[in-house]
């Protein structure tokens, strides 16, 4: 609140208490806003990979992959944070996906836990819509 560029930009001290106050109103508004607006893909590709994954002996992804399925199966909201989570695992193992040899591999069905490409299809224009996406 006291930098230069600041107090010239604010040059009262309300001015700047108030700007602090959105700020962190924003913040506490993100953090606990939780969103279950994904559509049935999401939920039908998360029930999936549980059944994959009971099918072959309950031994793919880890122990946070196997809870968001029960999450997004469910339809359970999910917060900001995790819709960050999974934008970030989709983008990056859909290559596990598209390569997979057969539905028992585990790069598939942790991919299908996390709601496959529905989901992340729904993470990037969650993040979009919140103005949280940076896409260079």
């Amino acid at each position: 609140m006291g930098d230069a560029s600041t107090n010239s930009e604010f040059p009262y001290q309300s001015q700047r208490m108030a700007v602090c106050a959105h700020l962190y109103a924003n913040e506490q508004r993100q953090r606990f806003e939780s969103y279950a607006d994904y559509g049935e893909g999401v939920r039908n590709n998360a029930k999936r990979g549980i059944e994959l994954n009971e099918r072959n002996g309950n031994k793919c992804a880890t122990q946070t992959g196997k809870v968001r399925a029960q999450q997004l199966a469910s339809g359970e909201a999910i917060s900001l944070e995790t819709v960050k989570r999974m934008h970030s695992y989709l983008s990056r193992a859909e290559t596990y996906y598209d390569n997979a040899d057969s539905t028992s591999d585990c790069g598939y069905i942790s991919y299908l836990l996390w709601g496959g490409k529905a989901a992340l299809g729904w993470s990037r224009n969650k993040l979009r819509e919140l103005g949280e996406l940076n896409e260079g």
